[in-house]
């Protein structure tokens, strides 16, 4: 059943007959049911299926900071849709059995260029906090204005969990702590770090990969 949004002006949303109403973003499309193939995929449909699950299956814990870190990517698209095309089309390598994540390629979000030029950090097992530090290019800070943006942290590994920052310091603070949780196996951590202009709009810098470390 088709549901009308926001009253009689409003959006439609289901399905209606045959027909299906979908939202992206602004848009809203009107879509034939899809007819049951009884055909057997071919290669390059299988291929595409296996990325398109890949990372689709990546992105779903950190959906939250990917809401924040693609908003304003395309403004006309969701930004959980953003997330996936870009990196449908940027991080993903072949490999010898099939498909794998590249890493440094991945985005949490994409925006104007992130200053940081380096970094250190610091895994404290008795607190059970990591602490990133960084230095950054004063000049980029200054031509997008970002010294007072939010640094958003995440920590991930596919394996077990990510662990993203509650509290925000801004880039000019140069430092930002997550607390970590023990968890039951040993893992590699992927690091990715971008900044969130919170006051007055949604901009985002894209997000650098700095590496992993071991919780």
């Amino acid at each position: 059943m088709a549901v009308i949004k926001n009253g009689a002006n409003g959006t439609l949303s289901g399905k209606a007959g045959s027909v299906v109403f979908v939202t992206n973003g602004n848009t809203t499309y009107a879509r034939g049911l899809p007819k049951k193939s009884r055909k057997k995929p071919s290669a390059d449909q299988i291929q595409s299926r296996s990325r398109f699950s890949l990372i689709q299956k990546f992105i779903s814990p950190m959906l939250d900071l990917i809401r924040v870190g693609f908003k304003g990517y395309n403004p006309n698209k969701k930004a959980y849709s953003n997330a996936m095309s870009y990196n449908l089309n940027n991080a993903i390598e072949k490999t010898a059995t099939g498909y794998a994540i590249n890493y440094e390629n991945f985005r949490v979000s994409k925006g104007g260029p992130n200053p940081v030029s380096s970094h250190t950090f610091q895994v404290d097992k008795e607190t059970e906090t990591f602490t990133l530090f960084w230095e950054y290019d004063a000049n980029i800070a200054a031509q997008y204005d970002i010294n007072s943006s939010s640094c958003r942290l995440l920590l991930y590994n596919p394996d077990e969990c990510a662990f993203t920052n509650h509290s925000m310091n801004t880039l000019a603070q140069r430092t930002q702590t997550v607390k970590l949780q023990r968890q039951q196996h040993i893992g590699n951590y992927h690091i990715y770090v971008f900044f969130h202009r919170t006051y007055g709009s949604d901009e985002c810098t894209d997000s650098k990969y700095l590496g992993t470390f071991e919780w």
